[in-house]
């Protein structure tokens, strides 16, 4: 239970009454990806985001966020693609680009600023980046076929909530745990 009570530990829930997500807008998420990978890439001279990748993580936010918050981080659909989840509204962000991270904008920045100082937020942002970020898009993508949610939906339709609700319950965040 450390990780959870971390994250729940002076949790204002005020702040999530009243909604059924934390953040309506992708591409704030996204682009708080885009600059943690661009601050790596500096740093570490690490590989850049892909568009694969990011869809990815982005899953274990919104799993870890109905699990955490009983609260979606989105509302954007997951959909079940042929090799791991897709985001439809990334894909038209970022048609034809492999590499996602490019030039990082003030309103970039910003995006990545304001969901930082959502403390509830930035945790499982964190959490996720620290636990799948050194991950590469296929070693994800190939994690994620072996779950549950994204085996049990079929290609092209949308991920239900309550299955990943209950894999991550069970799955995702006692592999969190064990692994920090």
């Amino acid at each position: 239970m450390r990780l959870r009570q971390n994250w729940v530990d002076g949790v204002d829930r005020k702040a999530f009454q009243g909604g059924s997500e934390v953040n309506n807008d992708i591409d704030q998420m996204v682009n708080w990806f885009r600059v943690k990978s661009n601050q790596q890439m500096q740093e570490l001279d690490a590989d850049e985001l892909s568009r694969a990748k990011v869809s990815q993580l982005l899953y274990y936010v919104q799993g870890i966020c109905v699990v955490v918050y009983g609260i979606n981080a989105f509302t954007d659909d997951l959909v079940a693609g042929e090799r791991g989840v897709m985001i439809p509204a990334v894909e038209r962000q970022y048609a034809g680009e492999t590499g996602i991270v490019g030039y990082i904008s003030s309103e970039d920045q910003a995006d990545y600023d304001y969901l930082a100082s959502i403390q509830q937020f930035q945790a499982i942002l964190e959490c996720v980046w620290q636990t799948f970020g050194h991950l590469s898009a296929i070693d994800l993508m190939e994690m994620v076929q072996y779950e549950q949610p994204w085996a049990e939906t079929l290609p092209g339709e949308a991920i239900s909530t309550e299955l990943m609700e209950d894999y991550f319950k069970d799955k995702v965040i006692a592999k969190i745990k064990t692994d920090n």
